[in-house]
């Protein structure tokens, strides 16, 4: 019994010794990038629909902010399915490319579907910026697997539930990081609740370069990491081999092993019947 101090100690040794594999890193920055990227502008598209888009008409905002969540939701149940065939195709990281740059037009187009004479135009955005999450897990979990595979092939072990229970972890982390930052940011732009709908212009235009912003230049970033992510398919695939080689190897061994103690323990048999 190890006790749980040494329980304790072998968990956050686990957890260090995780957070040096660069590679996963890369992709624990990618995440925190693209997904807190997005929670960011999710907490100020509704108020620039009610403030600026409306004029403080909560009534039409949100059935505009029902509409465009449920396009969204609905687009990227398909995205999902729909990045899975084309990193079949050209890879994951080709892949994600791709759809981290259609989700960077999709938040670019925002800017023109704020508009107070044609709200609904907004809705024109919601199936780019779906590629955004949509792609996200789907790709990078799988590149997780592939960091799993050479973690194995460098140390012998296999660690996909200390990865798991860190990159989560992270997600997690974002997602509280998020929502603190987001009310930062609300009250530097100048919003104050008790206008209502008089919101000053100059809050106002804060609000959308926030929204629009924040979210384009998290995945510009999250696109330069990934660049220097050096696990290629072809890559992914040799370290695959050589893991189920040495694995291969290693219950080869092991039914040797086991042989040999049964062949020893009827040798033993043997004499003691001779006896």
């Amino acid at each position: 019994v190890k006790g749980f101090a040494n329980v304790f100690k072998d968990f956050f040794s686990g957890f260090g010794t995780t957070l040096k594999n660069r590679p996963f890193v890369k992709l624990c920055a990618v995440t925190f990038l693209v997904f807190n990227g997005f929670m960011l502008a999710s907490a100020f598209s509704a108020y620039v629909i009610f403030f600026y888009v409306y004029h403080g008409d909560y009534t039409k905002g949100g059935a505009l902010l029902g509409w465009f969540g449920s396009i969204t939701s609905i687009c990227t149940f398909c995205v999902i399915f729909l990045t899975t065939w084309i990193s079949t195709k050209i890879g994951k990281r080709n892949t994600f490319f791709i759809t981290i740059s259609l989700s960077i037009i999709g938040y670019a187009l925002k800017w023109i579907g704020y508009s107070p004479e044609h709200p609904y135009l907004l809705l024109i955005a919601a199936p780019f910026i779906a590629f955004g999450l949509g792609s996200l897990f789907t790709l990078v979990n799988s590149m997780v697997a592939d960091v799993c595979d050479l973690d194995e092939l460098e140390t012998g072990t296999r660690r996909e539930g200390m990865f798991g229970a860190v990159y989560w972890w992270i997600v997690k982390l974002g997602m509280a990081g998020a929502s603190l930052i987001s009310g930062v940011l609300l009250n530097v732009t100048g919003f104050n609740v008790a206008l209502g709908a008089n919101q000053t212009p100059q809050a106002l235009l804060y609000m959308r370069l926030c929204d629009i912003g924040i979210p384009i230049v998290t995945s510009l970033a999250a696109i330069l990491i990934v660049v220097t992510f050096d696990i290629t398919e072809a890559k992914a695939f040799d370290i695959r081999t050589q893991v189920e080689r040495r694995r291969e190897e290693r219950r080869s061994e092991e039914r040797r092993s086991e042989e040999r103690r049964t062949e020893e323990r009827r040798s033993a048999e043997r004499r003691n019947e001779t006896k």
